[in-house]
């Protein structure tokens, strides 16, 4: 479902807490990761910047493309391969579905969205256990790194509601 201008802009502040480029080092995440139940990567660089770390997250998200250019996947570790389809500016209900699937499977899974993942973050704030750690880019700034708690949940179903997500 597409979404109105304001709700547009609310997704483009960040949910969590953003890590400016430069500052992106694997001390710095490994201790941000520290404790947490479930890493979920949303992109292709994310993925890619994690697993360049040594750190292959329990749930990978991404489409082939970087701020709309085509790129190969970052598969350079082995995941369970899950599949959906995705417009661009929209979280489909096939995506959702496909989601739900990938946080109850043993990981490392990865998902190739057919379309554009840049939107997929907010069910994984919604669904995803207390105590995860979602990560995924904020174009041209850094990495936004998303600690799952009830009061994150609340607010992106809150958003997901508002924009007619179930």
């Amino acid at each position: 479902m597409p979404l109105n201008q304001k709700d547009a802009r609310l997704l483009k502040e960040p949910f969590g807490t953003l890590i400016p480029d430069k500052q992106v080092t694997k001390q710095k995440i490994s201790q941000m990761l520290k404790g947490s139940k479930k890493v979920i990567a949303v992109g292709d660089a994310t993925t890619e910047r994690l697993v360049s770390f040594g750190m292959t997250p329990d749930i990978a998200v991404i489409d082939g493309r970087e701020r709309r250019s085509r790129r190969s996947y970052p598969t350079n570790y082995q995941a369970k391969e899950l599949r959906c389809a995705n417009p661009a500016g929209t979280i489909s209900e096939e995506a959702v579905k496909v989601l739900q699937d990938a946080l109850k499977m043993p990981p490392p899974v990865r998902v190739l969205v057919d379309g554009e993942e840049d939107m997929l973050a907010l069910p994984f704030f919604a669904m995803s256990p207390k105590d995860a750690v979602v990560l995924y880019g904020q174009p041209l700034e850094g990495l936004v790194v998303v600690n799952i708690t009830l009061a994150k949940q609340k607010q992106a179903k809150d958003l997901m509601d508002r924009i007619g997500i179930d």
